[in-house]
Formats: C-alpha cells, structure tokens, sequence
C-alpha cells in the first residue's frame, strides 16, 4: 500500500510529531504519575476513538471544509481553547483542594486499575483530543503531502487510511513513553505537597495551552 520511501520519510516525521509536549501528552504523563500505567493505557483508547472520528472526517473530505471555513474553524478553536482551560482550573482546584494529611500516595497498577477510572480518564483523553483544532489539522495538512499521485499508487482516501493508522500507532508509542515517564517519578514515591505541585502545573499547562489556542492565528493553509 505504501512503498518504502513514503515509509522512510513519513515514520521519523510522524514519531516527531507525535513526541511533542501537548494537551494529550500531558494527561498520559499525569495519568500515569497519578493513577499508573495500566490506567494511562487504558484512557489512551479515549484519544484514538477522537482520532479515528477525525480521520473518517478528513476520507470523506469534510476535512476539507474545516481547512477552508473560516468560521467553522474559529468555532471548533474555541471550544476547544475553553475545554482546556476548563480541564486545566478543574486539576489546579483539585490539587488545591487536597490536604497533605488526607492525601494518598499515587495509585499504582492494582485492582482499581482499567475500571470506572480508567474510563473516566479515557473520556478526559476523549474530549481534549476532539476538541483541539490541532488534532485535526494534523490529518488534513501533515498526512495528505504523503499521498502518492505515481501511476499505480493506490487511491488517495485508502493511502490517508493507512497514513493515519500509522501515525495512531507512532502517536501511542509516544503517549506510552510519557505515561511510563509519569510511573517512573511516581516510582520514587515522591511526598504529597510534590504531588500536589505537580498537579497544579499541569492544570497550570493545560490553561496555557487553552490560552495559547484561543489567541493563536493558526495557519490553515
């Protein structure tokens, strides 16, 4: 389906992309610091369903239309900027709502893992991924200038169905990387008042990244 020179170029370039701190990567990093890696894994199956949703989007060329509507894109933006923003004030109250007497070191890989929590997280991955107009433009400009137009090449909704599971398996290693990174830190058993630090800056990034998304003039073309 894809010919090795589409791979050569298209694995390191997705791999780098998908390695980049943002939104998601940071809700792997903390669900694996907070809650364990079997958890982090289970709630990344929230942001490949986004994924896949933006994928079928951009085959059937509705893709397209974002990448051309000006106000169909502003709108997506800022919703999406608010759900980050909401999410980030939502992990900085709670962090500050915690006392250091009351509060338990991080949950590990146990029984509670992959349950009602796990899904709950999924649904966190779910909902920033889906809403963040960077995701989809991911699949309507970085995958398309991978397409083949030689003669005998396959068609170009089939190629960007390959590209974009390719790029879903390069996006999950990644994310498993920044959530073994959080079980890693969590593995020093580290004191509650850092815990609770590291909360708020991850609330505290999540709001810059909402920030930033709202008052960002994202290129479209």
């Amino acid at each position: 389906m894809l010919s090795s020179a589409q791979l050569a170029v298209f694995v390191p370039a997705a791999l780098a992309v998908a390695a980049s701190p943002g939104a998601n990567n940071l809700l792997a990093f903390r669900n694996g610091l907070r809650q364990g890696l079997l958890p982090a894994a289970v709630a990344l199956t929230g942001r490949f369903a986004a994924f896949t949703v933006m994928l079928g989007v951009v085959v059937t060329g509705l893709g397209a239309l974002l990448h051309t509507s000006q106000t169909a894109f502003e709108v997506l933006r800022f919703l999406g900027a608010a759900v980050m923003i909401g999410l980030g004030a939502w992990v900085v109250w709670s962090a500050r709502a915690a006392s250091a007497s009351d509060e338990d070191p991080p949950e590990q890989e146990n029984g509670r893992t992959g349950g009602v929590a796990g899904w709950r997280l999924a649904a966190q991955e779910f909902v920033t991924a889906a809403a963040n107009p960077k995701a989809l433009l991911l699949f309507t400009a970085f995958l398309p200038p991978f397409v083949s137009s030689q003669p005998g090449a396959a068609a170009a909704g089939a190629q960007l169905v390959v590209l974009g599971a390719l790029y879903m398996v390069c996006e999950a290693a990644t994310a498993l990387g920044w959530a073994a990174a959080g079980r890693v830190l969590a593995g020093h058993r580290l004191r509650p008042v850092t815990l609770r630090r590291l909360d708020q800056a991850s609330g505290g990034a999540l709001i810059v990244f909402g920030g930033g998304l709202a008052l960002a003039d994202l290129p479209r073309r």
